[in-house]
């Protein structure tokens, strides 16, 4: 069973533009622009009831598989386990699902470590990569648990290490695909002024667009893999998630039944 990400009505994300990039190639005629409305909703259902799945309209556990067959799309983890809740709520999803999460333990240079092991970890042609741990708005956490901006040394990007952090995290450029994006699954780091700063300069970095959400999330369960509220992404040299994703690559046809 293959890890995977859940896109579900009024979603707006690169990932949804891939989304509907795969219904296309199975007879859809979206128009890809990252924004999970009716007619992506009804291509869903339709897919569904085409193969004898679930018809609830929603990307995930059990369709994400069946739409994204054959196309080489990889779903990277990487996971602050120095809060003990996320190790036994995220990790244990993502396991579950057939995921092979990367783990960073309580270090002070995490973002760093956190980069070398996915850089030594990455299959290639990266879809998504998503990071899960604590934020606030413009701080995401790599391998500080609960704590703030600044708290131990490199454990975390923030408006006040940024210029520090961007040549570390630019070093992931290569991992990516044509269709790759980031998630910052942590709490309201899309938040503010900020988020948006913060994120801006992370995907020109990158190279991909980058997500993260504007509120609380709680994670644990489907929370693990999709974002809880409105997020912000900001895509690389300040383009919109409907331009990036009308300029993504059509997929071959769809012949798997």
């Amino acid at each position: 069973m293959p890890n995977y990400t859940l896109l579900r009505r009024y979603d707006k994300l690169p990932a949804v533009g891939v989304l509907q990039k795969l219904l296309n190639r199975g007879g859809a005629r979206l128009t890809p622009d990252g924004d999970f409305g009716s007619n992506t909703q009804t291509a869903v259902t339709n897919f569904q009831r085409q193969r004898h799945l679930g018809q609830d309209g929603a990307v995930g556990q059990e369709t994400w598989p069946r739409v994204s067959a054959s196309a080489n799309l990889p779903i990277m983890d990487c996971i602050d386990i120095f809060d003990p809740s996320l190790m036994n709520l995220e990790m244990r999803d993502i396991q579950n699902a057939g995921g092979n999460p990367l783990v960073i333990g309580g270090a002070s240079n995490g973002v760093e470590q956190a980069v070398q092991m996915i850089l030594s970890a990455s299959p290639g042609n990266v879809f998504l990569l998503r990071f899960h741990g604590h934020g606030a708005p413009g701080v995401a956490g790599f391998s500080f648990g609960q704590g703030g901006a600044g708290f131990g040394q490199r454990a975390d990007v923030d408006p006040q290490n940024l210029n520090i952090m961007l040549p570390i995290l630019g070093r992931l450029r290569r991992i990516f695909g044509p269709y790759g994006c980031v998630q910052f699954m942590h709490c309201s780091t899309g938040s503010g002024a900020n988020g948006r700063s913060v994120l801006t300069s992370i995907a020109n970095s990158m190279g991909v667009p980058v997500s993260a959400g504007i509120v609380t999330q709680f994670g644990g369960g489907p929370s693990t893999f999709r974002f809880e509220g409105s997020t912000f992404t900001a895509v690389p040299g300040g383009g919109t998630i409907a331009a990036w994703s009308a300029s993504r690559p059509d997929f071959a046809s769809m012949t798997v039944p």
